[in-house]
């Protein structure tokens, strides 16, 4: 019996075939242990893994992935819990052993002592090209739905046939608990979900269209989204759709016909601010509008004004689309003299964004008679530049030159973004500047550093802290169910924020596809009652 980094040669294996990003030494040494095994006689493969961690869930596939297309073998996946009970993996382990044994008796009655083994091909052999700029419609799925537009122009931008997708819901969480794999997020889930419905809708050719997923490299799963939605769309039956995602290095050549552009990168940058104001305002006006209906109408106005200018003129006109966008605002007329109470919600950014994944959460606590706070999207895009440029600034962390250049500049491009908005904004009642990213997070530091980046990092507590600080007294946690990193930042903080806060009240709440919108309601109403007791809080009495 080896353990994986006791196998010769482990450190020498040849991972560019794989269809994951290696982002650390655990996935390295098992998916170069995979690729010996399957090419050593004498091998098999065994990985032990925890219930319901989605990191090893996508390392499973994959393991089991590279090993199927190199040969005949398969590896034994066993999930441990707390449980001591044995007897489920003794039946596991020897039905294991019987089908190795099984297997090699019939590779010596054939004669050959060595099974065939064969390389590892591309993993992402379609490939989106330059051409399919021209040819093929870009479906891109939702986090919110604003941001989905605002990535959507800037995709437009550069040349790219890019169409925002509807806001997935009970087909889009269907479809991902069918086509991924079940440990994995449910924000996986319902974004790839969201994909495969456009693509059974019938309003499009799935020979002509490719597939967007978000990216970045890091702990979390969205890192490998990618090979998430390769592997549903190849089991859907859509093996030739090609993919494509917002990583500018494309370690795959996944999509060597397109990066995402310095240009448009930078319209998006300086567009988030907006989006977000606009979000901040129609939550402001929402609860108290004085004709039903018309906040959400004007909002998607304004939001229009903000994508059509910016597809028109880029910077130039986001801005002028922005003005006009404000004054689509505060046309509408709203009565504050009698404030809500008032509720933050914060957590795993999809869940928080996105109404099909939270079943309208927001919608629900306001036709409760709660006023709605959301964080912010410009600091969940800016945080893993921040982060960085925190890090290597404070900590000395080993950055090459241009990487510290870019953290640096990619972080003040942020606060650039913030002075046009604020700028812009001022003229507006309404316009509430935001606390930014470095004064919000370093208020947290005596019980998470601002430099943590796990998950959503230090975000969560800082955005309590804030809100806390205002008079909020009311916060709901958005967790997709077995997210590590946004469990310890979100659920595992809350002693440490109620001893700063007595009086406030914390409700994490877990999604999965199977989450019962009954069950959240029950605990919902009991912050709903609670915060009707307390009182208003943040909002504060005005009339337009």
């Amino acid at each position: 019996m080896l353990t994986p980094d006791a196998v010769p040669g482990v450190c020498n294996v040849d991972l560019s075939n794989s269809r994951i990003d290696i982002v650390n030494n655990y996935h390295a040494r098992m998916l170069s242990c995979a690729v010996i095994v399957a090419s050593t006689p004498e091998l098999e493969l065994v990985q032990m893994g925890s219930f319901g961690c989605g990191h090893d869930a996508y390392l499973t596939d994959e393991i089991a992935r590279m090993m199927g297309e190199m040969g005949s073998k398969v590896p034994m996946m066993i999930k441990l819990d707390e449980s001591d009970v044995a007897g489920p993996m003794g039946i596991r382990v020897r039905s294991f052993i019987e089908s190795v044994n099984r297997r090699r008796a019939e590779e010596r009655a054939e004669g050959a002592r060595v099974h065939a083994v064969h390389p590892l091909d591309d993993p992402y052999k379609v490939k989106y090209t330059k051409r399919d700029r021209h040819d093929k419609i870009a479906l891109v799925p939702n986090t919110s739905h604003a941001f989905c537009r605002l990535m959507t122009a800037a995709m437009r931008n550069q040349g790219v046939r890019a169409e925002a997708l509807d806001i997935g819901r009970e087909d889009a969480i269907r479809l991902g608990k069918r086509y991924v794999h079940n440990d994995i997020c449910f924000p996986a889930q319902i974004v790839i979900g969201e994909a495969l419905a456009a693509l059974e809708s019938g309003k499009y050719d799935p020979h002509d269209v490719a597939v967007v997923t978000g990216k970045y490299i890091g702990d979390c799963r969205l890192t490998h989204y990618m090979p998430l939605l390769r592997r549903a769309l190849d089991d859907a039956g859509y093996d030739y759709v090609p993919v494509l995602t917002n990583d500018d290095v494309d370690a795959h050549n996944a999509h060597p016909g397109f990066k995402l552009g310095l240009g448009p990168s930078i319209q998006i940058a300086y567009g988030l601010p907006m989006i977000d104001a606009l979000e901040a305002m129609l939550r402001r006006i929402r609860p108290y509008e004085l004709e039903k209906g018309a906040a959400d109408a004007a909002f998607d106005r304004a939001l229009d004004e903000v994508i059509e200018g910016m597809e028109r003129s880029g910077l130039r006109g986001q801005a002028t689309g922005f003005k006009r966008a404000l004054a689509i605002m505060d046309a509408v007329p709203y009565d504050r003299s009698n404030p809500h109470p008032t509720v933050l919600i914060v957590g795993e950014y999809l869940l928080n964004f996105h109404l099909g994944a939270n079943h309208e959460i927001e919608r629900y606590l306001e036709d409760n008679g709660l006023e709605v706070i959301e964080a912010r999207m410009t600091d969940v895009i800016r945080k893993t530049y921040f982060y960085k440029h925190a890090q290597s600034r404070e900590f000395h962390v080993d950055l090459s030159l241009p990487e510290k250049a870019w953290y640096a500049t990619a972080d003040n491009l942020f606060e650039l973004a913030h002075d046009r908005c604020d700028r812009l904004g001022a003229a507006s009642p309404l316009y509430e500047p935001p606390t930014r990213m470095p004064e919000l997070v370093r208020a947290s530091d005596k019980i998470l550093h601002h430099t943590f980046d796990a998950g959503e990092g230090v975000l969560i507590p800082a955005e309590i802290l804030e809100h806390a600080k205002r008079g909020c007294r009311n916060f709901v946690i958005l967790q997709p169910f077995g997210c590590l990193p946004n469990h310890v930042v979100g659920r595992g903080l809350i002693h440490a924020l109620k001893e700063q806060y007595p009086t406030a009240q914390f409700l994490p709440l877990d999604y999965d596809p199977d989450v019962s919108f009954a069950n959240v309601e029950n605990r919902l109403q009991m912050l709903i009652m609670n915060a009707k007791a307390q009182g208003c809080g943040e909002a504060h009495g005005e009339t337009a």
